[in-house]
Protein backbone atom coordinates (compact mmCIF):
# COMPACT_ATOMS: atom_id res chain seq x y z
CA UNK A 1 0.00 0.00 0.00
CA UNK A 2 3.16 2.65 0.79
CA UNK A 3 4.45 1.95 -2.55
CA UNK A 4 1.03 2.53 -4.26
CA UNK A 5 0.68 5.55 -2.46
CA UNK A 6 4.59 7.33 -3.36
CA UNK A 7 3.67 6.09 -6.61
CA UNK A 8 0.57 8.44 -7.14
CA UNK A 9 2.15 11.18 -5.82
CA UNK A 10 5.21 10.86 -8.66
CA UNK A 11 2.07 10.33 -10.97
CA UNK A 12 0.48 13.96 -9.52
CA UNK A 13 3.90 15.58 -9.73
CA UNK A 14 4.21 14.50 -13.46
CA UNK A 15 1.26 15.08 -14.69
CA UNK A 16 1.66 18.54 -13.21
CA UNK A 17 4.81 19.26 -14.44
CA UNK A 18 3.75 18.22 -18.19
CA UNK A 19 0.59 20.72 -17.35
CA UNK A 20 2.53 23.21 -16.64
CA UNK A 21 5.10 22.36 -19.94
CA UNK A 22 2.22 22.48 -21.91
CA UNK A 23 1.23 25.45 -20.54
CA UNK A 24 4.11 27.44 -20.85
CA UNK A 25 4.55 26.16 -24.92
CA UNK A 26 1.03 27.06 -25.75
CA UNK A 27 1.79 30.63 -24.04
CA UNK A 28 5.31 30.75 -25.60
CA UNK A 29 3.69 29.90 -29.47
CA UNK A 30 1.17 32.48 -28.58
CA UNK A 31 4.08 34.87 -27.97
CA UNK A 32 5.69 34.24 -30.99
CA UNK A 33 2.80 34.58 -33.15
CA UNK A 34 1.87 37.72 -31.38
CA UNK A 35 5.23 39.11 -32.34
CA UNK A 36 5.08 37.15 -35.80
CA UNK A 37 1.63 39.79 -36.20
CA UNK A 38 3.25 42.82 -34.32
CA UNK A 39 6.26 42.84 -36.97
CA UNK A 40 4.01 42.50 -39.79
CA UNK A 41 1.86 45.36 -38.71
CA UNK A 42 4.69 47.37 -38.39
CA UNK A 43 5.48 47.04 -41.94
CA UNK A 44 2.11 47.47 -42.75
CA UNK A 45 1.67 50.95 -41.23
CA UNK A 46 5.60 51.99 -42.81
CA UNK A 47 4.10 51.18 -46.03
CA UNK A 48 0.95 53.19 -45.33
CA UNK A 49 2.94 56.47 -43.74
CA UNK A 50 4.66 56.22 -46.79
CA UNK A 51 1.79 56.32 -49.52
CA UNK A 52 0.17 58.72 -46.95
CA UNK A 53 2.99 60.73 -47.66
CA UNK A 54 3.22 60.06 -51.23
CA UNK A 55 -0.58 61.31 -51.70
CA UNK A 56 -0.16 64.50 -49.68
CA UNK A 57 3.11 65.75 -51.52
CA UNK A 58 0.58 64.77 -54.78
CA UNK A 59 -2.36 66.43 -53.56
CA UNK A 60 -0.21 69.48 -52.51
CA UNK A 61 1.29 69.78 -56.31
CA UNK A 62 -1.82 69.01 -57.55
CA UNK A 63 -3.51 72.25 -55.46
CA UNK A 64 -0.68 74.89 -56.29
CA UNK A 65 -2.17 77.87 -57.72
CA UNK A 66 0.42 77.79 -60.63
CA UNK A 67 -1.18 73.89 -61.21
CA UNK A 68 -4.70 75.06 -61.21
CA UNK A 69 -3.69 78.19 -63.53
CA UNK A 70 -1.78 75.92 -65.91
CA UNK A 71 -4.89 73.00 -66.37
CA UNK A 72 -7.69 76.33 -66.50
CA UNK A 73 -5.43 77.47 -69.46
CA UNK A 74 -5.34 73.87 -71.06
CA UNK A 75 -9.19 73.62 -70.65
CA UNK A 76 -9.69 77.42 -72.28
CA UNK A 77 -10.63 79.06 -69.11
CA UNK A 78 -9.04 82.50 -68.77
CA UNK A 79 -8.32 84.94 -66.34
CA UNK A 80 -10.70 87.90 -65.83
CA UNK A 81 -9.71 91.67 -66.69
CA UNK A 82 -11.73 93.32 -64.40
CA UNK A 83 -11.97 91.44 -61.39
CA UNK A 84 -14.91 93.14 -58.72
CA UNK A 85 -16.02 91.93 -55.14
CA UNK A 86 -19.94 92.81 -55.17
CA UNK A 87 -20.80 93.15 -51.49
CA UNK A 88 -24.39 92.00 -50.76
CA UNK A 89 -26.05 93.09 -47.58
CA UNK A 90 -27.62 89.61 -45.91
CA UNK A 91 -31.06 90.45 -44.09
CA UNK A 92 -30.05 89.59 -40.83
CA UNK A 93 -29.80 91.86 -37.70
CA UNK A 94 -26.01 90.47 -35.90
CA UNK A 95 -27.10 93.11 -33.10
CA UNK A 96 -30.95 91.26 -32.61
CA UNK A 97 -30.28 88.53 -29.32
CA UNK A 98 -30.43 84.91 -30.40
CA UNK A 99 -33.41 82.83 -29.01
CA UNK A 100 -36.96 82.72 -28.96
CA UNK A 101 -38.99 86.61 -28.76
CA UNK A 102 -39.74 87.75 -25.49
CA UNK A 103 -43.43 87.65 -26.23
CA UNK A 104 -43.06 83.68 -26.63
CA UNK A 105 -41.79 83.20 -23.01
CA UNK A 106 -44.77 84.40 -22.05
CA UNK A 107 -47.62 81.50 -20.61
CA UNK A 108 -50.29 80.83 -23.61
CA UNK A 109 -53.08 81.76 -21.35
CA UNK A 110 -51.43 85.64 -20.81
CA UNK A 111 -51.08 85.79 -24.79
CA UNK A 112 -54.34 84.47 -25.50
CA UNK A 113 -56.02 87.63 -22.95
CA UNK A 114 -53.25 89.72 -24.32
CA UNK A 115 -54.94 89.13 -27.65
CA UNK A 116 -58.31 89.46 -26.47
CA UNK A 117 -57.93 92.49 -24.90
CA UNK A 118 -55.87 94.39 -27.30
CA UNK A 119 -52.37 94.63 -25.34
CA UNK A 120 -49.01 93.71 -26.51
CA UNK A 121 -47.78 89.97 -25.37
Amino acid sequence: MRLTAGFTRLCAALAVLLLAAAAYLVVAAQATQSSYDLARLKQQNEQLQAEQNQLRYQSATLHAPARVEQEAQQLGMQRRADQRVLAVEAGVDLQKPIGPDPADDLPRWQRLLGRLFGRDG
